[in-house]
């Protein structure tokens, strides 16, 4: 099995300007990301070394539409938005994405081909990846996508910092810790994925690295809440939201 990560997680908003406020207004720094040229989306990011937070937002309709039958996170925007501002998925980062396709593929996951997705930056720099999605869903929930970056980790998180992209927020010390999903049946959900990916199972989810993945028992079948560690002591316990999407410091 090829080794997956944490890569990030989407919201879907309507306007990413309002979430960078918000999230600025947080002491937590973010900004604008970039168009995605074919699929109508453009983003605004937020990041905790190579785990970020993607604030995804309908740039073209016109474009979107055309995009929707060949690629899942465009049929996610038109679906969600302007209505629902939701949590919705999480990314995987693999190291060999030939290799993870082939093996979710074997175990019977209704995967897209794999393609390259791309975006030009504030600086206008280029920034590739390889990206393939996940079909449909389990019990309700959807699937995380997987991609790969044109840079190994190592070379990816020293050019986020020299860009000054990956920083020390004004909260200070904060990494990005769990993601909580609502799910039906948060056992079945944790066998399911640990089997799919491999990550180590745990009493209320999965060990995704350091970080985790935690299953709650609801009905909502969604990623709904992303927990941060901080240092300050000040800020433990204090919730707040993005659009539907819920953000609590622990």
């Amino acid at each position: 099995m090829t080794t997956l990560k944490w890569d990030h997680a989407v919201q879907f908003v309507n306007q990413p300007q309002e979430a960078i406020a918000i999230f600025t207004g947080q002491r937590l720094n973010a900004l604008a990301g970039g168009r995605h040229p074919g699929w109508g989306t453009w983003n605004a990011l937020s990041y905790f070394g190579l785990t970020y937070i993607e604030f995804l937002a309908i740039a073209d309709q016109a474009e979107l539409a055309s995009a929707q039958t060949d690629f899942l996170l465009s049929r996610d925007a038109a679906h969600l938005l302007p209505e629902n501002q939701a949590l919705h998925r999480v990314a995987l980062r693999t190291d060999d994405i030939d290799q993870t396709h082939a093996q979710l593929r074997s175990k019977g996951l209704q995967v897209s081909p794999i393609v390259d997705g791309q975006r030009n930056d504030p600086q206008g720099n280029v920034i590739s990846w390889r990206i393939f999605t996940i079909d449909r869903d389990f019990n309700g929930l959807p699937y995380p996508f997987i991609l790969q970056w044109g840079e190994d980790d190592n070379a990816r998180l020293a050019r986020l910092r020299a860009q000054g992209l990956d920083r020390p927020h004004p909260a200070g010390e904060v990494t990005l810790q769990s993601a909580i999903f609502d799910v039906q049946d948060p056992q079945a959900v944790r066998a399911h994925w640990h089997k799919l990916f491999g990550f180590n199972e745990l009493p209320e989810g999965l060990a995704v690295g350091e970080q985790r993945f935690i299953f709650r028992q609801s009905t909502a079948n969604r990623l709904v809440e992303l927990v941060f560690n901080v240092s300050d002591p000040a800020l433990k316990g204090h919730r707040f939201h993005v659009g539907n999407g819920e953000y609590r410091f622990q």
